[in-house]
């Protein structure tokens, strides 16, 4: 990392960044292609849980190419200057990689969903056989995990 200065090393504060954001943008590559989108995500012990249509551009991707790196951002505030290049930006973010496992256990993925409710909502949560059929759920153990941060 080029700031140092910047890095987070505090494993509960990377942690806390990872748990209170609310969208994780995932990269993915296929044969020379690089493509990003945003996902809603949950995390929890190390892992990154998603979930999607069981089909898809990002799906197709995963499955060629299981290496993903993702990316979340807790806090973003531009700050002025008094000319252009003077401004900042004020923000924590974690960055890390991983690979995709996809879940087909239907009671691992409905203790998956679980845990990606409960990031977004409280619970109970009942999962139908008929939507866990069709969701498609994602699990990255990350193998590596950066926090930076300019407050």
């Amino acid at each position: 990392m080029r700031r140092s200065d910047r890095e987070i090393k505090d494993p509960a504060e990377i942690e806390e960044i990872l748990k209170r954001s609310k969208v994780c943008h995932i990269a993915l590559c296929k044969e020379n292609e690089p493509y990003v989108v945003p996902m809603n995500y949950a995390w929890r012990d190390g892992t990154l849980y998603l979930h999607s249509a069981r089909e898809g551009k990002k799906v197709e991707f995963a499955r060629q190419n299981p290496y993903i790196s993702f990316c979340v951002v807790s806090e973003w505030e531009v700050v002025e200057g008094p000319v252009p290049c003077s401004w900042t930006t004020h923000y924590r973010s974690v960055m890390g990689s991983g690979r995709v496992e996809f879940v087909e256990d239907a009671a691992e993925k409905a203790a998956a969903l679980e845990i990606f409710m409960e990031h977004y909502t409280k619970g109970p949560f009942e999962f139908p056989k008929a939507a866990l059929d069709r969701v498609l759920v994602w699990k990255i153990r990350a193998d590596s995990l950066t926090g930076k941060k300019n407050v």
